[in-house]
């Protein structure tokens, strides 16, 4: 296992001319077969097997030796395998990982050639007053992006290998183009998915999400009951808009999640809002870290102690080890050390760069040191209402701007992405946890916190005792 950790003779081995020759011949697209070998060799590992030209057979071929090596060393049963390579998504992202070690070397966390995720903050125009909107949303937009705009920022993250965009705000639903967009985007062939207060996800917008193809429609729910959201969401009455929204996307047969933002305010509510949505029967539940950020700057004392934090990441890990229906996810990068640390078992549900939880073995938590902790710049990064790049939605800091950049340069030259992606740069506390490369903290509250994304996550309970 150390020697699958070992970034000193990975590098060695893809600087040697073969592996750089089959690097670029993987990934350069074949003329008749319209695909990189790489996306055949992942496609046919699948079992969906379909005729391709002779030269990717072969090519093909060789990569799933490899592809099947890398998943006994990893000790991962290859039915997991194959049917995780179903996913016309996942070959997109893993095309970008291998992408990344051609581009970048063998890093720790790994660098990929483009962000799995791309956040879009569609509009600024909203029709609640959250207390703890990183957007401050709400206020009439002026220097939003023109529909045609739109249209070309679609062509760039699809272009550039992009595998999912996520459509968030203020509340999309609200922009007159938002469905135009939204299905051009489809047709790009890229992962799309909504973020929404859900109070006008009425029975016509969730038929129209399911017609042009929405994949993954999440909801933002403050609290298990209508005093709590609706506080926090500055509304009466949203709570039941909300709860009605997400049955009328469920009817059509769309995924749905239940996001909570964690505050002092709700911390006790969430067991029963994770239960609210079993019963619901929603796909997935996400906990959001609270970002003091935006308007959340305001309710700063909302921001739970190092004690409460871990307090719920335990209870999370709990539920994550037992069987249940609903996928279980958080944006708190300190969950990946929270699963290993209580790991008693050679199996173990791992979070993984808030995206995933995967059960693997003792193996395969390698790969916890690679993908896991904040994605920020990493795996993700937003753009706002007029186009500008961020490295993540909770931190405003401009590293770009579409209207005259390109994604793919902004993506590879930014100072601060570089920064971010390197965590031997960490400083404070992180800089010299055990986990650091697991979780690394959340740079978003570090740069809140200090105006220095470097820094320490305040939130972790590990500074309690070491101090930064």
């Amino acid at each position: 296992m150390e020697l699958l950790t070992n970034e000193k003779f990975w590098n060695s081995i893809l600087k040697t001319p073969p592996v750089k020759w089959m690097l670029k011949t993987a990934l350069s697209t074949c003329q008749k077969c319209r695909r990189t070998p790489l996306k055949t060799a992942l496609y046919n590992y699948s079992g969906k097997k379909r005729s391709f030209c002779s030269s990717c057979e072969l090519y093909s071929r060789a990569i799933e030796f490899w592809i099947s090596f890398i998943q006994k060393v990893l000790a991962v049963e290859k039915k997991r395998v194959s049917k995780l390579f179903e996913d016309s998504y996942v070959r997109r992202a893993i095309n970008s990982i291998v992408s990344g070690f051609a581009e970048y070397g063998f890093k720790r966390p790994i660098q990929v050639h483009a962000p799995f995720l791309v956040v879009w903050n569609f509009t600024y125009k909203c029709n609640l007053k959250c207390k703890h909107c990183y957007s401050n949303s709400g206020f009439d937009p002026k220097m939003e992006l023109s529909t045609e705009e739109a249209m070309k920022i679609v062509d760039q993250l699809a272009d550039f290998g992009v595998t999912s965009l996520a459509f968030s705000g203020g509340e999309p639903l609200m922009r007159k183009d938002f469905f135009d967009v939204a299905r051009y985007a489809v047709e790009s062939g890229l992962y799309v998915s909504l973020a929404t207060n859900g109070t006008l996800l009425t029975e016509e917008n969730a038929i129209k999400l399911k017609e042009i193809g929405v994949h993954y429609v999440e909801v933002s729910v403050d609290g298990a009951n209508a005093k709590t959201h609706d506080g926090f969401r500055g509304k009466d009455g949203a709570f039941e808009q909300t709860l009605q929204g997400l049955k009328n996307c469920m009817d059509k047969k769309i995924c749905t999640c239940i996001a909570i933002t964690g505050t002092k305010n709700n911390l006790k509510e969430i067991p029963s809002v994770l239960e609210m949505a079993e019963n619901m029967g929603i796909d997935r539940f996400t906990l959001f870290n609270f970002i003091p950020t935006g308007r959340g700057k305001d309710i700063i004392d909302s921001d739970p102690s190092p004690q409460e934090r871990e307090e719920i990441l335990r209870f999370l890990n709990e539920k994550l080890s037992e069987d249940h229906k609903i996928a279980i996810l958080s944006t708190t990068p300190q969950l990946t050390r929270v699963a290993l640390q209580c790991s008693i078992t050679e199996e173990l549900i791992l979070p993984l760069a808030h995206m995933e939880a995967a059960k693997v073995n003792k193996k395969a938590r390698v790969l916890a040191d690679f993908i896991g902790g904040c994605g920020a710049g990493r795996f993700y990064c937003a753009i706002s209402p007029e186009g500008k790049v961020q490295p993540c939605v909770f931190m405003p800091l401009i590293i770009g701007d579409l209207k005259i950049e390109k994604i793919e340069d902004v993506w590879v030259t930014s100072s601060i992405l570089l920064d971010l992606r390197d965590r031997q740069r960490l400083k404070g506390r992180c800089s010299k946890c055990e986990y650091k490369f697991v979780c690394g903290g959340c740079r978003a509250r570090a740069l809140s916190y200090y105006n220095d994304y470097l820094m320490s996550d305040p939130g972790c309970i590990r500074r309690l005792t070491n101090g930064d």
